[in-house]
Formats: C-alpha cells, structure tokens, sequence
C-alpha cells in the first residue's frame, strides 16, 4: 500500500470497465443517500450508499475543485482512503451537453415506441437529466 501525508485522502473512483480516476486529494465530497457526506482525512471507517449526484474532489493544489457527476453506488472509506464504486462518471469540465440532450431525446423516442423503457434505461435516463438539470441552473 502506498503510504500518503496524513493530511490527504487517496481516492479510486472505479466503474465496472476499468478504473476512472486515482489521485491523492485533501477532501472528498459524496453524494450519499440522506444528504453529501464528506470524507477529510483521519475519518472513522463507514461504508455509504450513494445517490446520483457530484463527487467533489479538492486537490492538493492550491485547493483546486474538481467536480464528477455518477450515478448510484458505494463508497468505501478507511485508512485516509476512498473507494467510489458505480457505473457512471462523467468529469463537468468534460460534459458535451448537446450530446446529453441527444442522449435523452433518444431514450424518450425509444419509450415512445416501447410503451416503457427497462430499469437500466431508466436509470441512464435519469442520470442524463440530472446532468441536463444541473447545466440549466
């Protein structure tokens, strides 16, 4: 195990193809189930379900943010260390929102013709418009 400064978190954010992103960060903010959690080092071990939402990762850097859209899943957390595991991430910086858009407009025809989309079109559906959602503000 890679040993980090006690005042930093390691964070592995994992979808199911390979992992996404691995950095050393000064804190993690989660979107857990019953409100964001946020995990800053030293923080007793927890495992928490997470809803769709933001990861917020600070960096070591001058306190630069970065933000992170998944859809549900788990974090780990133990050892100045946490564990995102989910099926989606996209980074904000890198979201192409006429691409989202198209995303949904293809969902929603699909719908049309089916009657009713399955659960993981559902889901993709809900993460695009979360996505949407946020860029409308």
């Amino acid at each position: 195990m890679v040993k980090q400064p006690l005042d930093s978190i390691f964070v592995k954010m994992l979808i199911p193809q390979k992992p996404f992103a691995v950095k050393e960060v000064l804190s993690v903010q989660i979107p857990a189930i019953g409100g964001p959690y946020v995990v800053l080092p030293r923080r007793a071990p927890a495992m928490k379900l997470l809803c769709d939402g933001l990861v917020i990762l600070t960096n070591l850097e001058q306190e630069k943010k970065e933000s992170f859209f998944i859809s549900s899943g788990i974090a780990k957390i133990r050892d100045n260390a946490c564990t995102i595991l989910t099926h989606n991430i996209l980074n904000v910086e890198e979201v192409n929102l006429d691409e989202i858009k198209k995303q949904i407009s293809y969902y929603r025809e699909k719908e049309n013709k089916e009657t009713h989309l399955d659960e993981i079109d559902q889901k993709k559906v809900a993460f695009f418009q979360m996505i949407a959602g946020y860029f409308a503000k």
